[in-house]
Order: C-alpha cells, then structure tokens, then sequence
C-alpha cells in the first residue's frame, strides 16, 4: 500500500504538471492567434499610412513641426493649425526622422499598439479572453479602416491612444493595481484633450466612475480619495511644464485646457488660438445648419453599425440586468462582478464620443474614430454575458448557435468596411464603384508603388522644387499643405494654408488676406500654387486666384482662363459677383469682393507656369 501510494504520488504530480503546461499552451496558442487577427488589419492600416502620402491635415502638422525646427516661432512666423499635443509629437517625429510624415506616423503607430495592448489586458481582467479578443480586434479593423482613418498622423489618432490607455491603466489600479497606475493613468488622460478637445469624454467617464465607487460598495471613501489624489497628480505632473513653456517662454499658442477654464470662470484671459477654435465652429454652423448635419452623421452611425450596435447592446444588457436584480434583491444594488462594475465606466465614454460627433457640422471621417474604439471596448461587456450564459447551459445547442448567428451578423455589418460602400456616408451620393474599403485602399496603394502614379499636388511641388533654392519662399493657396512637403519649401507667410474662406466672417477674411499681401510685400514667393480645392460647404464657387471663365459666361465661346485686361476683369467682378450674391447671399458676395485683392496681386506679379490638374502654378515675373 505504501508503495502504491509512492508510486502513486508523482503520477498525480505528474498529470496536474501536464494539465497545467497543456492549459498554458492554450493561453499562449489563443494569445497568438488573437494577435495575428487583430494584427492584420493593423498592420495593413499602417501600410496604408506610409505607402499614401496625406495632402491635408498630415502634411499642415509635418510642415509646422519642420518650419519651428528651422528657427520659426509660434505665432509670429509661424502659425501652426495643430493643437499642442499633435504638434508635439509632429515636431519629435520631424526631429528624428526628417521633413516627412514618417517619423510622426512612426510615433502614432507605436502609441497605438502600447494602447492595444493595454486594452487587452484591461478587458481580459474584466471581461475575460474571448470579450477582450473581441474588443480588440473590432477596435484594430475600424482604426485603420480607409473610411475613417484618412492616411494617419491625425489628432483622433493619437487622441485615441492617450483614451485607451488611460481608460485601461484606470482599470488595472481599481483591480488593486500598484499606486503608479493611477498616477499614469492621469498623466496619460490630461494629454488626450491636448490633441483634440473631445478627448474630455474619457476624463469625464473616468472623473464620474471614481466618483461612484463608494456609492456601489466597490472602493472605501478615503481609497476614493487617494484615487482622485493619483489622477490629478499625474494629470499636474505631466501638464505643468507646458504651462511653464507657454508662458515663461510666452509662446503665443493657446495653454491647455484653455477651453476649461473659459467655460467655467472666465479665469484667464481667452487665447486667439481658443477664439479661433471657437469661431471655426459657430462660422461653420452658420454656414451649414443642423438640417445637413444630421443626415451625415446618421449614415455614419450607420456605416459603423457594428461598434455601435456592440456598445448598444452591451448598455441594454447591462441596465436590464440591473432591473431585474433591483426587482429581485433591491438590498444588492452594489452587487455584482467586475464586469457589471466597469459598464458604467465604458458606457459614459463611448456616450459621450457618440455625442461629441454633433459638435462640428463639418462632420469629417475621422470625427467617428473614437467612437469605435469606446464601443469596441463597451461591446466586451455584451460578448463576456454571451459567453458566461454559454458556459453555464447544460444544453448548449442554442446558444452554440445563438454564437455562430451572432458571428455571421457581424460579418454582415462590417463587411463594406473591408469591401468597400456604395454610397459615400458624407454626401449619401452614389460611387460609381465601391470606395473607401481595405480593397480599394489596396488597390489605390499597389498602382501607386507600381506604377510611381503621384498626385497633383506632389507633382506640383515636385516642379517647384526643381525649380527653387531651398531658401526660396513659395504659397499655397487652400489646403493643400502636402505641396509644401512635396516642394520642400517654406511659405512667405507665418498662416500658411487656408480651408475656411467661405465659413470665416468677410471681416476675419479681409484681415486674412490682408495679412498674406502684407507679407508678400516683406519677401515675395516665387511661387503661388493655386490648389483650386473644393471647401466646406461644398456648393459655393472656388475663390480661384485667377479665375477660370466658364463657357458662356460673359459670351465666351469657351473656357478659358479670364484675360488679363482691365476692362473684361471688371466685368467679371461685376457679374460674378452679382452670381454670387444671388445663389449664396450678401457675406458670400462680400467675401468674393474681399478675394479680389488677392487676384489683383497675382495678376499683376506672376503668370502661369504650369498645370496638374487643378493645381494651378504661378511664377513670380522676372
């Protein structure tokens, strides 16, 4: 018998070791395999980024961060459109890597996938393997997902980053986390609103589900206060020497969370940076009321109808579930799992990103960004009940089911994310062939490698830089700031890019253009480019700098570009203005009038060089 049991003891031994290294096997397969799944479309989203060179909002922050890396300083010769945060970043990357978007969609990449990461760990804590894997990988497809990704190195991008990882640091310390975890936490969240304003959602969720805890039963009133000592503390730490740069340097750039102050006191003074911000919104809702507004941002809501309908759920699950233990046990209002504890903490997040999207009728792509990520992360929630009610059935057909229904619906839902729409969400206008989907921004990058096919903006700088020493000054009328990127040129003037010429107030856009020929007439560009893009609202006439006549406008028997004589320039200004008036009403005529300052500068110092596209170049006469 004692040797039975001798014999016996290292075979248990023996057989608990093999179950334990075939369990952590499995955890390491899983592990893998979810990180190849949420890798793809990652990867592929990062490959979109470095292989598509941005003309817009990518370009405007790479030149900025360059030009103050050549000397420029902020405000005064130049005046950067990037918020605090992005040019930051924009000006370590330019610093590292060079003139180029690379380094700052470098530095993007890194900060997203720190934040996966951590968003996995976070879930997998609360939600378990299966929600988190979820979560994750939904939140990877929709980030790098060509409708509302646009090409990297854009304020909602990094925004996103500092949101999941404070959000998923705030978890780890509430789990009873080292004290450092909250510090972080806090440190990380102050930055997100640095980038983008709306990165408050997370604050906000994160401020009332501190708040609550005692409330539930789930944290003592002074480990409350030690949380919310930890939050600001990292918060200060991390902010205060920005304060100290802004200000002992006297920086003319807006102080962070200047819209927080303004809001609740009026404590300092309000920045031109921060009226500018607030002008930009209510010109633009002047300009394009809640009637256009609302019909984008619901096809939007529509085209992400599969992180929308996650979070949805998960909040519907969650409040019912909450019903029905009040109904029962109404003395265990503070029961439950840490799954039921940090709903509330997820769902005021994504409530908030979903509301935040209404704030500008402009209505971008990227604006829809972080939605997708807070209900990636609040869908876990319904995914984890799934799985919880699949574990414990004792006849599990129906919910084996329930799962592969499930699975198949969610393919539905995101499938144009991958194969492209047929209508665009922002105009509801018909494609004449599917766009903005992982196939067509592969198909778009493969001509683009294989056949070195470049934009017109990128062969109009192209011609520019050929044409131009580097100490040559050019300007790029529009937002086409990747012409300067492309060019390797600086502008004449400190405001170097324009998109808000039919939204600003005709008395801000006479100060615009006021300023532009005044620092023309200090140091002349070489060259004008001419962008001639289309800007929000989308009906108006170009403001081009040197018109193009259509046919039958003044009995021109064709287009053309207007002659430069004196008298037919004056009947143009008579009667396209006059059009004007008539179709957009009285500031747009006005700012048509106020425009023509800046055509009469072209007209009397440059001529046309060369066309691509409807990119228009101008040469400085000899």
């Amino acid at each position: 018998m004692t040797t039975a049991s001798a014999k016996g003891m290292p075979m248990r031994k023996d057989k608990k070791s093999a179950v334990t290294a075939g369990k952590n096997n499995a955890d390491t397969a899983a592990i893998i395999l979810i990180a190849i799944l949420a890798g793809i479309p990652f990867l592929l989203g990062r490959y979109f980024e470095f292989n598509y060179p941005d003309p817009f909002d990518s370009a405007s922050n790479v030149y900025s961060a360059q030009h103050i890396l050549n000397g420029a300083r902020i405000g005064v010769e130049e005046a950067p459109s990037a918020g605090l945060g992005t040019l930051l970043v924009n000006i370590l990357g330019v610093r590292l890597f060079g003139f180029s978007e690379f380094g700052p969609k470098l530095i993007q990449a890194i900060t997203q996938a720190v934040a996966f990461v951590l968003m996995f760990v976070a879930m997998r804590r609360i939600f378990g393997k299966f929600p988190a894997a979820v979560g994750v990988i939904v939140a990877a497809i929709y980030t790098s997902s060509p409708l509302i990704a646009k090409f990297g190195n854009v304020k909602e991008q990094y925004m996103i980053a500092c949101m999941v990882m404070a959000i998923s640091l705030l978890i780890m310390r509430q789990l009873g986390g080292k004290w450092w975890l909250g510090m972080l936490s806090g440190a990380i969240a102050a930055w997100a609103p640095l980038f983008k304003e709306t990165g408050v959602s997370a604050i906000g969720a994160m401020g009332l589900f501190v708040i609550i805890q005692p409330i539930f039963k789930h944290r003592t009133w002074k480990q409350t206060g030690v949380d919310i000592v930890l939050l600001l503390a990292g918060a200060v730490v991390s902010i205060a020497p920005l304060y100290i740069w802004i200000i002992g340097w006297k920086v003319q750039m807006a102080l962070p969370f200047y819209f927080v102050w303004d809001a609740i006191a009026g404590l300092i003074p309000k920045p031109a940076a921060a009226q500018q911000a607030g002008n930009y919104v209510s010109s633009m809702r002047s300009a394009m009321p809640f009637s256009e507004q609302w019909p984008k941002v619901l096809r939007y809501y529509l085209a992400l109808c599969l992180p929308v309908s996650l979070a949805l759920g998960a909040i519907i699950a969650g409040i019912g579930k909450m019903i029905m233990g009040l109904l029962r046990k109404p003395q265990l209002l503070s029961a439950g799992t840490d799954c039921d504890r940090f709903l509330p903490l997820l769902a005021v997040w994504w409530l908030l990103d979903m509301g935040f999207v209404w704030i500008s009728p402009a209505s971008y792509e990227q604006y829809y960004l972080p939605l997708t990520v807070s209900g990636a992360m609040t869908g876990g929630y319904l995914v984890a009940i799934y799985r919880n009610k699949l574990a414990r059935a004792v006849f599990k057909t129906k919910w084996v089911v329930t799962g592969i229904a499930g699975l198949v619906l969610m393919v539905i839902m995101s499938w144009h994310i991958f194969f492209g729409l047929p209508r665009s969400p922002y105009s509801g206008m018909k494609y004449p062939q599917k766009r903005n989907g992982y196939v067509q921004r592969w198909q778009d990058v493969s001509q683009r490698r294989s056949f070195g096919a470049k934009g017109y903006w990128e062969q109009a700088g192209e011609y520019i830089r050929s044409q131009t020493q580097p100490t040559d000054k050019i300007y790029v009328w529009g937002w086409v700031p990747g012409v300067y990127l492309s060019a390797q040129r600086f502008s004449s003037s400190a405001n170097a890019f324009e998109s808000e010429m039919h939204t600003r107030p005709p008395q801000q856009l006479e100060q615009v253009v006021d300023g532009l020929l005044i620092a023309f007439g200090k140091e002349m560009p070489k060259y004008i480019v001419d962008s001639r893009k289309q800007h929000l609202p989308l009906d108006r006439f170009k403001f081009e700098l040197w018109p193009y006549v259509p046919q039958g406008f003044m009995g021109f028997q064709k287009g053309q570009f207007l002659p430069n004589d004196p008298q037919m320039v004056a009947e143009f200004e008579k009667q396209w203005g006059e059009m004007t008036r008539q179709k957009f009403g009285d500031d747009e005529a006005r700012r048509f009038e106020i425009m023509g300052k800046f055509r009469k500068f072209v007209r009397e110092h440059y001529q046309i060089a060369q066309i691509f596209g409807d990119e228009i170049v101008f040469k400085l006469k000899s």
